[in-house]
């Protein structure tokens, strides 16, 4: 109910602006495809679905709007490659890409959660990902990168924005990560963990409300606060290049 509620309210977003909405999709999609997100200026909300379907909505600034008038000679631009969002499907990955032609854009992509997904921000815009249990690879150029409900894998990084990852697995199977240059890192984690903790925020403090003895430890030089929780676990490595990274216990009910 959830997620089809955030669908109705993203369909009202675009019922009020200025731009129209478009939708694209495919079929038959198995838990081995992976998933390649990449943009250059988008804000994007990853959800998951029950189907093994993967459905784009989205609205640009360009591309989906007016045509521009003709230049001197008298040719105008009726289609230009990029400058609307496309969805592809191969033998084992399905890309969902936006060129920089495509301006600014709003997108919700519902797809099954399994699947590995790769998420790539060039320029400006966050990234909004919801209940994933595939592994996750998160990256954005130019705004906030936020997980929650967080319970596979990930490797997030911010470089002009907020990292926050609402874990609430009681393991990982792989080491996971979280990397801001610019703004604050986050992880909330449930009640008793097996997980191994390392964090670094060279311009900043870690700071936590866990019941937990946090270690100093030093590797080729750099220096990390350490925390063994549950007797320890994958590890997830938290790094700030110039603010606090802040680990907390979350609320989600055990």
């Amino acid at each position: 109910m959830k997620t089809v509620f955030g669908v109705f309210l993203f369909f009202v977003f675009l019922a009020a602006g200025t731009t129209r909405s478009e939708v694209l999709s495919v079929a038959d999609v198995s838990n081995d495809y992976r998933l390649y997100i990449t943009a250059w200026h988008a804000d994007i909300e990853v959800v998951p679905v029950s189907i093994n379907t993967i459905t784009v909505t989205y609205s640009c600034e360009r591309g989906s709007g007016e045509q521009p008038g003709a230049d001197e000679s008298g040719l105008r631009v009726v289609s230009s490659e990029g400058s609307l969002p496309e969805l592809r499907k191969s033998d084992d990955k399905v890309t969902v890409h936006v060129a920089e032609q495509a301006g600014q854009c709003r997108m919700t992509i519902a797809a099954p959660p399994a699947l590995e997904t790769l998420v790539r921000i060039n320029q400006t815009g966050s990234l909004d990902i919801q209940d994933w249990l595939g592994a996750l690879t998160a990256w954005s150029a130019g705004g906030d990168v936020s997980l929650s409900r967080q319970l596979g894998a990930f490797s997030v990084t911010a470089m002009n924005g907020n990292a926050s990852i609402e874990f609430v697995g009681r393991s990982l199977d792989a080491d996971s990560a979280a990397t801001a240059a610019n703004g604050l890192v986050t992880l909330s984690l449930p009640n008793e963990p097996a997980l191994t903790v390392r964090a670094q925020a060279r311009w900043g403090e870690v700071l936590t409300d866990l019941d937990a003895n946090f270690t100093r430890e030093t590797d080729d030089q750099s220096s990390w606060s350490v925390a063994r929780l549950g007797g320890g676990g994958a590890v997830v490595t938290l790094r700030n290049l110039n603010s606090d990274i802040v680990i907390t216990r979350n609320a989600v009910a055990d």
